[in-house]
């Protein structure tokens, strides 16, 4: 399994994505339990280890999934005072 890493991308482009997401339905807060459990031990997520690294970065970072199937899809930690946005990417095999 290839080794995971934390890119960060551009917050305007996230929040457009992130937009987009909330329309089809896509989205998918920390609220939603059962839903966000799932999708983080199907795509093998260390939220401790995102939550760790991000927070010795940036103040104030806000999970949230984007579940769907494109260069947008995953998880991410955004801060709109900071206006940031990190991402867990894991590359293929």
């Amino acid at each position: 399994m290839a080794r995971p890493r934390i890119v960060e991308k551009d917050y305007y482009q996230f929040q457009q994505a992130l937009r987009r997401a909330v329309d089809s339905g896509n989205r998918i807060d920390v609220s939603e339990k059962q839903r966000w459990r799932a999708w983080v031990k199907e795509h093998h997520i260390k939220e401790a280890s995102f939550k760790s690294f991000g927070a010795g970065m940036y103040e104030g970072l806000q999970p949230v999934i984007i579940d769907q199937d494109d260069e947008w899809g995953g998880y991410y930690m955004y801060s709109k005072d900071e206006e940031v946005v990190l991402t867990w990417v894991r590359d293929p095999d």
